[in-house]
């Protein structure tokens, strides 16, 4: 099983480095049709294929921030909620989550809003490389985390979430997540072409 998670870290560091980048796709923060998550390890948020401590990264929790972080319902009942938020890494050293975890959450996984979503989509935050020097962004209308509310919890608008970051190397970092009203969000251009 090492060798599949080594190729979905060294095929994401790439691709999806990039990819996070440019994820300023438009469209409304519906994650109804959610994806199954059976590839991930619902104790921990990390996929089941990710393991090992790799040298050089047991500073990553110190040196990755995570800004900006909130959530809202989606879908057609109370049972998903997208968390969106940037992470940022300005030291010389790459870094890779490889899980992300609540004890409000069930599971959490990776989605897109206008994309197909396949393993490799809802496996994102379980080897997802923070590049150095680098901001990733994960809004509405791009890629961003879903979590399934637990059993027994609640996820309600004005409460704060804690969320759990993973690192590659058994650091981790918790980080409030404000909940906010369910919307729509949707990029829209002016007469003139600009964006509102």
């Amino acid at each position: 099983m090492r060798g599949r998670g080594a190729g979905f870290r060294a095929c994401l560091a790439g691709a999806l480095g990039l990819s996070a980048l440019l994820c300023a796709s438009v469209g409304y923060a519906d994650s109804s049709g959610l994806p199954h998550e059976e590839e991930m390890d619902t104790e921990t948020g990390k996929s089941k294929f990710v393991s090992a401590d790799v040298p050089g990264q047991e500073h990553a929790a110190d040196d990755v921030t995570i800004k900006n972080a909130w959530m809202q319902h989606v879908g057609r009942n109370q049972q998903h909620v997208a968390a969106y938020f940037q992470i940022e890494n300005e030291t010389g050293t790459s870094y890779l989550i490889d899980g992300i975890s609540s004890p409000s959450c069930s599971a959490m996984f990776g989605y897109h809003s206008d994309l197909e979503v396949g393993t490799l989509t809802r496996q994102l935050f379980t080897h997802l490389t923070v590049p150095e020097k680098q901001m990733l962004v994960f809004p509405p209308g791009g890629y961003h985390l879903v979590c399934t509310v637990a059993d027994g919890k609640t996820i309600e608008q004005g409460m704060q979430i804690p969320v759990q970051f993973h690192f590659l190397g058994g650091s981790s970092k918790t980080v409030s997540f404000d909940v906010r009203g369910a919307k729509p969000y949707r990029v829209s251009a002016s007469p003139e072409g600009k964006l509102k």
